[in-house]
């Protein structure tokens, strides 16, 4: 059943009352995690050795069933892992997007393992395998599953970065508040506020809007979902609202991303964090991105893609900088791959990112591998092809 927004719009509350009663929003607690640091070593390779071979136990398990449900075709949104002969000072966990897989996530891998990190990454629930298995998945499930990750990620690297995009965005920012061990966060067009109305996106946790399934433009492929399940809408607004909850579990239903929400929520990220973003974004909002960066009590730097509006080009405070990359637009998926045979959602202008991305995390873990400059290497033209909607 297709309604128009103007029907949604005059609907909102009674089916917002709709979704309370009927609990499809069921509270998502919080709980303040002690440090889960292995106990390894003085060189550390009985931790690495033993990280190598959980993650691939793990990857193998992915395999298996991405095997059987989708008869091999999803084969390459498996998890993958870069990872280097020794346990590094610092390792990255990096958390992929919904409705996509871990394959969004390899090209940054490769540039933070080249860089000298080790990276891992994880394949979320009801991802990569079937559109369907995302009518059975859960805020709470992914959560799980990124605390297998950052196992992992504590096992080949002596302290733990977590990074994440758009929904994984979500995740990380979940991470930091549940967790006293991390050390640094990455956020690549972060799902803080949808770019439409919260509480009309709230909607696709009524439980007849939770099986609805939308087409997009996207060709059919490997590594990203062509259509989309109302179900896997409701678990983010949930994980987004629990978010800005912000360890008050009676606020998670009616939360709303307002302004002084968006400030409470970030001032709890007390660790360097790295952004990117599109002004263009239209899943995401990149006003409340910015916002949240502005209030991080650490350093911070934004790498952006576009070119700013009056509000979202508010003064940052003396911590945060703003970098800009180009001012062309990109759209939301094309952000974090250089390239993509399999859909076309590439990022003409990656390898600048990388660059900008490293260099911040030299300066802020003494790193010693140069830092980044956001005139070299050059963009490659960002075609009309490349505006489209994702």
């Amino acid at each position: 059943m297709v309604w128009s927004r103007y029907v949604v719009l005059r609907l909102a509350p009674l089916l917002l009352v709709v979704l309370m009663l009927e609990g499809c929003a069921s509270t998502l607690l919080l709980k303040l995690e002690s440090s889960h640091t292995p106990t390894c070593a003085p060189d550390g390779q009985d931790c690495l050795i033993r990280g190598r071979e959980i993650f691939e136990d793990y990857r193998r398990l992915k395999v298996e069933a991405i095997r059987y449900k989708s008869q091999g075709y999803r084969l390459p949104s498996a998890p993958v892992a870069f990872i280097h002969p020794v346990r590094t000072e610092y390792s990255i966990l990096l958390i992929h997007g919904l409705n996509d897989s871990a394959y969004y996530m390899a090209d940054l891998g490769e540039s933070l393992h080249r860089s000298g990190f080790n990276v891992v990454t994880v394949l979320l629930p009801g991802h990569g395998t079937d559109t369907r298995d995302m009518l059975d998945a859960t805020a709470e499930q992914w959560r799980t599953e990124v605390d297998k990750g950052l196992e992992m990620a504590a096992l080949v690297g002596q302290k733990v970065i977590v990074g994440g995009f758009s929904l994984g965005g979500a995740l990380a920012i979940d991470v930091i508040l549940r967790r006293l061990d991390i050390h640094g966060l990455l956020l690549f067009s972060p799902a803080i506020r949808l770019h439409s109305f919260d509480a009309i996106s709230s909607l696709m946790c009524v439980p007849g809007l939770r099986t609805h399934e939308r087409k997009t433009d996207l060709p059919q492929n490997p590594v990203k979902y062509k259509y989309r399940m109302g179900n896997g809408a409701c678990q983010l607004i949930r994980l987004m609202h629990r978010n800005l909850a912000a360890g008050n579990p009676t606020e998670e239903r009616t939360a709303m991303a307002s302004e002084q929400q968006v400030q409470e929520l970030a001032r709890r990220v007390k660790v360097p964090m790295f952004m990117a973003l599109s002004y263009a974004d239209k899943r995401i909002s990149p006003e409340a991105a910015l916002e949240f960066a502005r209030n991080v009590q650490a350093p911070v730097l934004v790498a952006t893609f576009g070119t700013a509006t009056n509000v979202s080009a508010a003064p940052l405070s003396n911590t945060v900088k703003i970098q800009s990359l180009t001012d062309a637009d990109l759209q939301h998926s094309y952000l974090i791959r250089r390239s993509n045979p399999y859909n076309g959602q590439e990022n003409p202008c990656y390898d600048r990112l990388a660059s900008v991305m490293i260099g911040f995390l030299s300066e802020q873990f003494y790193l010693g591998v140069g830092s980044g400059d956001a005139g070299d290497p050059a963009c490659r033209l960002i075609g009309d092809g490349l505006q489209k909607l994702d």
